[in-house]
């Protein structure tokens, strides 16, 4: 059994005046060291989007011990802890070190580990994408944008966020104070005229653990000086499932000079905890970014497209850019898997606010040539407008299937039965007139064996004359035209004016 060893308060006071006398560096190894070793004066200063560097000292003196960064509250080899260089000054280690590809909103840790003890303390990846927009005669607003989902008051004090100011795109003493003791509660924070005017990088500046860690956010700079110097840009899909963004430099440019080293492209969910981050290779006043879509975790959300000057999130990418549209290839299928691009913009919004989304599904789509030997698309408008049909099924399908038109979904806006004819084929004859009510609309043209659509695919069923045709209704009212969209068969109709 251990013996409870009991100090006299006496001989403990004595014993911490004698230190004293030598330092508070002694006093506060004591204290803080009778457990554990202590971290103190950490400094996190973002690089990039998802990069930063860290700084920190650590009151291990002159003991032999090891730093390490991991991303498990368990110090193991399976971790794969990264080992940090130390520089021992005085009675305290000092450290710094840089970190990439950091998983926002998560929690790392820092160690010291010596022969008789140790110390941890916990790091976090703030998720965060500061801006600056609303710039009016009065100032600009200054947008800390902590993302969804994310518990700060792991990553900040009660009143421990900052606003500062310089014309050094990387932050050091010159930085001037704009605002301090933030409520972490409060959104943002205005930016008087003046200064706004005055200044050309903004820096949000936090305190967390009670000021123990301070995180100083990359340069914010106003998202139309980034516009301002960007000609054109655009976005498409590889066939080798990358989405591939472009950007075009003005010549001259003030904030990029020569070259687009800052520039990053971004994609990312809503709560930013999915994030994906390439830097630009830059060549004749083009920016070029690429991110490999099979990466993406969920399929059907849909993830933000944008881009980030030197880490600070500038804008997502807009469906047009001076006047041009942005988006070229936006589908790409492989195997079973579709990738797609698709503008999104708010309700009630102008189409002038449309943004670009990434996302992909699944393929379920069934085709007609799974049960069909072959099938024959045909038009007449005599008596009236009206796709033909032929269907000769495979041996193995016991039950015709019905012809039918839909809108976008599974839903049969029209439909008709096969007549069964002597060579064992089917024919179909589906008026279109009264289905087709939407001029410009697409209709999908599919067959349905029970409940299964099947897609007509357009190589296997019509003849190029019969497709490139223009069918002319009776009354000379409208035009009816075949369609394709990734090899389907669609047909739609416009006004004869």
């Amino acid at each position: 059994m251990k013996r409870l060893i009991k100090i006299p308060l006496v001989i403990l006071v004595v014993v911490l005046l004698t230190m004293s006398l030598f330092g508070c560096d002694l006093v506060n190894d004591f204290i803080a060291g009778i457990d554990s070793y202590v971290f103190s004066d950490i400094v996190m200063t973002q690089t990039g989007v998802d990069d930063y560097r860290i700084d920190f000292t650590v009151n291990c003196g002159r003991d032999d011990v090891k730093i390490y960064f991991t991303e498990s509250s368990r110090l193991s080899e399976y971790n794969s802890p990264i080992e940090i260089e130390k520089n021992v000054k005085g009675r305290s280690l000092r450290g710094t070190f840089y970190v990439e590809d950091l998983q926002l909103g998560e929690e790392y840790y820092l160690w010291v580990i010596g022969s008789n003890k140790e110390g941890k303390i916990s790091i976090p990846a703030p998720s965060m994408f500061p801006e600056i927009s609303e710039v009016t005669e009065a100032g600009a607003t200054f947008n800390f944008k902590y993302t969804y989902g994310v518990q700060w008051s792991a990553f900040c004090d009660p009143e421990g966020k900052a606003v500062y100011v310089s014309s050094n795109p990387v932050f050091d003493e010159s930085a001037t104070l704009i605002q301090d003791k933030i409520a972490i509660t409060d959104e943002t924070c205005v930016i008087p005229s003046d200064v706004f005017a005055s200044g050309k990088y903004f820096y949000s500046v936090s305190t967390a653990k009670d000021g123990d860690l301070k995180i100083i956010s990359c340069p914010v700079v106003p998202a139309d000086t980034v516009k301002a110097e960007i000609d054109a840009i655009s976005a498409k899909l590889t066939n080798d499932l990358a989405l591939e963004v472009a950007v075009d430099l003005k010549d001259g440019t003030e904030i990029f000079g020569t070259n687009a080293e800052h520039l990053q492209l971004v994609i990312k969910n809503n709560y930013a905890d999915e994030i994906y981050v390439c830097d630009a290779n830059y060549s004749n006043g083009v920016a070029v970014m690429s991110v490999d879509c099979t990466q993406f975790i969920f399929d059907g959300l849909w993830y933000d497209i944008g881009l980030a000057y030197r880490g600070s999130y500038v804008m997502d990418i807009p469906k047009t850019f001076n006047g041009k549209q942005v988006d070229g290839a936006s589908v790409v299928k492989k195997d079973d898997v579709v990738y797609n691009i698709i503008g999104w913009k708010p309700e009630e919004a102008d189409e002038s606010a449309t943004v670009l989304k990434v996302y992909y599904e699944y393929d379920t789509t069934r085709y007609a040539d799974e049960f069909c030997k072959s099938y024959l698309v045909t038009f007449t408008v005599d008596p009236v407008p009206a796709l033909v049909v032929m269907v000769e099924l495979k041996d193995s399908v016991e039950k015709a299937p019905v012809l039918a038109l839909t809108g976008g979904d599974t839903v049969q806006l029209a439909s008709v039965e096969g007549t069964l004819n002597d060579d064992g084929s089917y024919s179909y004859v589906l008026p279109v007139a009264e289905t087709l009510t939407t001029a410009g609309q697409w209709y999908d043209i599919r067959l349905f064996f029970d409940k299964t659509p099947c897609e007509l695919l357009k190589d296997s069923c019509i003849s190029y004359a019969d497709f490139s045709a223009k069918y002319n209704s009776p009354d000379g009212a409208r035009v009816y035209e075949f369609r394709e969209y990734n090899g389907m068969l669609k047909i739609m109709y416009s006004d004869n004016v």
